[in-house]
């Protein structure tokens, strides 16, 4: 299934552009993570039971969504593009036909539908820090925590400042990399001064040249995740680490050069 994106309100942010543009050139073009993983360490990092409550924010084309719904929880995945939700539930139907999955909710991550108290939030990938202004990234943790019930959990994967200053640069991906047929150049560029990883991304796909709106992802320190969350009314913050691009066994420390990621669990 292909979208069209020329139909879009002019006042559609450039992350719901962006993701629809990639998702109709291929929707294998959001993401090739492991999610099977990162749903197992999320499940460590909450203590969860069988059967929670879980709000994926930012869910894209729900694959973390889908992967802890098939653990046996109850998923519901939101994110602010109503076609890239529908790409979500139709990719589940294909693979997971008849089978009860997520429940798939539009809304901006800064003003969610009520969805009643949730055991967790998630915010994974680069859905946490798209906003401009780290006042609005900061009304999306004090949203956040309205929607958590008492002790409940949110996760954040965000991106270690530390490591992207220091791997930036432009590289070429060949057909069948990331998307079959489609050949990428990638363009990243930390912004020091706004604390920002930039993503320039170019498509090439049968002679045509598609560029979709640029990345640009606020980047958090661990110290300025932990303040950040304290101020928004959270409690007990933990920051720990990834193993390079890969999802770690267990709970790491931050290492500069080798923490692509940053995970945050935030006590409400």
């Amino acid at each position: 299934m292909s979208l069209r994106m020329d139909d879009s309100p002019a006042d559609t942010p450039w992350w719901a552009l962006r993701y629809e543009a990639l998702a109709a050139i291929d929707p294998a073009l959001l993401g090739l993570g492991d999610y099977a993983a990162e749903a197992e360490l999320v499940e460590r990092l909450l203590g969860l039971e069988r059967g929670a409550r879980i709000l994926d924010v930012g869910c894209g084309l729900g694959r973390h969504a889908g992967a802890l719904s098939l653990r046996g929880h109850q998923v519901t995945g939101a994110d602010l593009s109503p076609r890239v939700l529908r790409l979500a539930r139709e990719r589940w139907d294909r693979l997971f036909a008849g089978q009860p999955g997520p429940t798939w909710m539009p809304g901006d991550m800064r003003w969610l539908p009520n969805g009643g108290a949730f055991d967790a939030l998630l915010f994974l990938g680069s859905s946490f820090g798209l906003f401009e202004t780290d006042a609005e990234n900061q009304q999306v943790l004090v949203g956040a925590l309205q929607h958590l019930r008492p002790g409940g959990t949110l996760v954040l994967q965000t991106p270690n400042p530390y490591w992207w200053a220091t791997h930036t640069g432009t590289q070429y991906v060949a057909p069948g990399a990331l998307a079959e047929r489609v050949e990428v150049v990638q363009s990243i560029r930390f912004d020091a001064q706004n604390g920002r990883v930039d993503e320039r991304t170019i498509c090439f796909r049968g002679g045509e040249r598609v560029e979709p709106p640029a990345q640009s992802i606020r980047a958090y320190t661990p110290a300025e995740l932990m303040a950040n969350l304290r101020a928004a009314g959270f409690g007990e913050v933990e920051v720990s680490g990834s193993e390079g691009w890969e999802v770690p066994e267990e709970s790491v420390p931050v290492d500069a050069t080798e923490s692509v990621w940053l995970w945050v669990s935030a006590r409400a």
